[in-house]
């Protein structure tokens, strides 16, 4: 954001329209045009179309509707927020690496000087491969297609195995981390098989081969996570099949059918878990259908 600073202010000075120009950027909306450092120049996609920058959004949200004084507050306010989750981030990974998998499964007795060690060593990789990262996302058009490729990887075969562990009594630790496996190579075998019409060949897919080109990003993203959630999801029931499952008294209060459920039918309706959720479901369902 700091670095593309002086287009966010081109930018922000037009009027909520916005025109197209060959040079110094516009705006379609608040949303404005991906511009080519150095140059100004719009960047179009492979039918002449100019490309939004979403991630210049809430910068120019500010920029043209804050005054003086409160563009101050509302930058630090931007700033503050992304720090607080960039640092919730990092303790979070040291944490992971240093006491669930460091300390349980590689050093299990050591000093724990030796683990605030760890934990900083830990925080020093993190930093540095978060920004390497960011160089790998800059290559997207927008940071909702990196996250989403990151959910197809990730919270994809998660999900499958999240429903089977609260649903499915006969579902195995072993079972779970063999689909969680499986699921991941999965989505990874898609995303080198496939690539997105137009993009080339690298982080955006076809490392492997070029067998299926698709529309968009987006929807060589669903499918990956579509492919990577039913290989997990299928994989974890074989495995669990044949590995033995644990008592069903250790599994109360995990598994749905095991755990006794509190009783809602005095609460109003509009009040129900229930009820809600159903509207949740339609309100996503149909936000989705209509943008």
């Amino acid at each position: 954001m700091v670095g593309q600073g002086g287009q966010v202010g081109q930018v922000g000075q037009g009027g909520l329209g916005g025109e197209i120009t060959e040079a110094g950027g516009g705006t379609r909306g608040v949303i404005p045009y991906k511009v080519r450092e150095g140059t100004s120049e719009i960047v179009r996609d492979e039918n002449g179309r100019p490309q939004l920058d979403y991630d210049l959004t809430v910068p120019t949200l500010l920029l043209r509707y804050f005054p003086t004084g409160i563009l101050g507050l509302g930058l630090t306010a931007l700033l503050a927020s992304f720090m607080s989750g960039m640092a919730g981030n990092v303790t979070a990974f040291n944490t992971v690496w240093t006491y669930d998998i460091y300390q349980a499964y590689l050093r299990p007795r050591a000093t724990d000087a030796h683990y605030v060690r760890i934990g900083r060593l830990a925080t020093v990789c993190g930093v540095a491969a978060s920004v390497l990262t960011a160089y790998v996302a800059a290559q997207f058009n927008n940071i909702m297609d990196v996250l989403q490729l990151v959910f197809a990887f990730v919270n994809a075969p998660l999900l499958a195995t999240f429903l089977l562990g609260m649903f499915w009594k006969r579902t195995t630790g072993h079972g779970a981390f063999t689909g969680l496996i499986a699921g991941t190579a999965a989505a990874a075998l898609h995303h080198g098989l496939t690539l997105p019409l137009g993009a080339p060949v690298g982080v955006k897919g076809g490392w492997l081969a070029m067998v299926k080109a698709y529309p968009s990003e987006m929807a060589q993203n669903f499918w990956t996570a579509i492919d990577a959630w039913i290989v997990c999801f299928l994989v974890t029931i074989a495995v669990s099949l044949v590995t033995k499952p644990r008592a069903e008294r250790e599994l109360v209060g995990l598994v749905y059918s095991l755990t006794e459920r509190p009783r809602d039918e005095l609460l109003p309706w509009f009040k129900r878990p229930a009820v809600l959720g159903v509207v949740v479901l339609v309100l996503s369902l149909l936000l989705n259908v209509v943008f």
